[in-house]
């Protein structure tokens, strides 16, 4: 998928006005994502499904994993948006559903054994809304 597909579905998935919010959250939400996974050969893998630029932004981010249940995941995924859990939980079901359609079934399964089992709880969330 291209970056500006990629970046329009979020922009419908999430009913914002403008690409750059989308891209805006895409980065934001995909950050929090690759974080999520515990090890570097994860982080790299889930970075190389994403589409060029987006790819490149994620890549380029420090490598670290963070140990978050799924609050606070929200609420680092709120404080990079600038908006409270409901919000960023809106917004990681918008960025994820496009994710599970950009990426390959296996990796989107990689990521899930990897992902704490409450946000992959939340993440299915978006998949069942299709």
């Amino acid at each position: 998928m291209l970056k500006q597909d990629f970046i329009a579905k979020v922009q419908r998935a999430a009913a914002l006005e403008s690409p750059k919010e989308a891209l805006r959250m895409a980065r934001t939400v995909l950050a929090a994502l690759r974080e999520l996974l515990p090890d570097s050969e994860s982080r790299r893998q889930f970075a190389t499904q994403l589409p060029g630029a987006l790819k490149a932004h994620i890549a380029s981010r420090p490598p670290r994993s963070l140990l978050m249940d799924r609050d606070a995941f929200l609420q680092h995924v709120g404080a990079g948006l600038g908006a409270r859990a409901p919000e960023a939980e809106r917004a990681v079901l918008a960025v994820w559903s496009v994710v599970r359609e950009a990426m390959a079934s296996g990796e989107i399964a990689d990521f899930e054994a990897r992902a704490p089992k409450d946000v992959v709880a939340l993440l299915r969330r978006a998949g069942a809304r299709r």
